[in-house]
């Protein structure tokens, strides 16, 4: 991972503010609101490699609040490998990105799925520059998956 700040947020696919990652269901259509959960995951020297554990949730689908819940929160810069899993009841996934000096800066441009720009409606971030991912398709609930950024 380069030096710099990267945010975890989960949100529902219909919010999926992937600055470094989303959640969501791998329903078409969907225009509910979740709640967005975001954790800081690197900032400072560089050092060794690191496992952050990442569960994401939700409780009652795309009608309730998702979660993402990463363990340890905070880790030094440096490879780290993220062992993600899916313990909700939805497909969801999982994105790294680099992100503006706060993650509320994060423009949300993009409707639908997958995800393309829109000039009103829009309920998604743009993936397009994303470092990494869970990957396609989607988690599927008890799913895991891991990957490396560096």
């Amino acid at each position: 991972m380069r030096p710099g700040r990267v945010i975890i947020l989960g949100a529902a696919l219909t919010l999926t503010l992937g600055v470094l990652a989303g959640c969501g269901s791998s329903s078409k259509t969907s225009s509910k609101s979740t709640t967005t959960t975001s954790t800081t995951v690197a900032t400072g020297a560089s050092g060794s490699g690191t496992t952050v554990h990442v569960t994401l949730g939700d409780t009652k689908g795309l009608d309730g609040p998702e979660t993402l819940v990463a363990t340890p929160a905070t880790v030094p810069a440096g490879d780290v490998t993220f062992v993600v899993k899916n313990a909700g009841t939805i497909d969801h996934e999982m994105l790294v990105l680099k992100t503006p000096p706060t993650f509320d800066q994060i423009p949300v441009s993009d409707v639908g799925d997958p995800p393309a720009p829109a000039t009103t409606g829009a309920n998604k971030i743009d993936e397009a520059n994303k470092i990494d991912e869970t990957g396609d398709p989607n988690l599927k609930p008890g799913g895991t998956r891991t990957f490396t950024i560096t």
